[in-house]
């Protein structure tokens, strides 16, 4: 099992957070609490960078439905950037692919 790592900072406003790795069942509840706390306030903004995502499991594409459904209550959004082949795939057999924004690369 690869362990996933998570690092966020958030700049004028606009939340990064970056997940490499395998994001499952296993560790899906610390990725949970960062983005509850991220989308706590009104318009919350959010790139979710998945470039070094190896693995997701239903639990993690769980864990970001929930947090975008939390978002867009609140009238923000969550991005999601260049995210793996494996992944994408993921993401397009659930069809979250059409309820998520996802960018191959970080806008400017």
């Amino acid at each position: 099992m690869a362990e996933l790592h998570i690092s966020s900072q958030t700049l004028a406003g606009l939340s990064t957070v970056t997940l490499s790795g395998e994001f499952d069942a296993y560790n899906a509840s610390r990725v949970r609490v960062l983005l509850e706390a991220l989308t706590t306030e009104m318009n919350p903004r959010i790139r979710i960078h998945l470039a070094g995502l190896d693995y997701i499991d239903s639990t993690g594409l769980g864990v970001l439905v929930a947090a975008l459904k939390q978002a867009t209550d609140r009238k923000g959004q969550i991005d999601l950037i260049a995210p793996t082949p494996a992944v994408v795939r993921v993401f397009h057999i659930t069809g979250l692919d059409k309820i998520f924004s996802i960018t191959a690369e970080p806008s400017a």
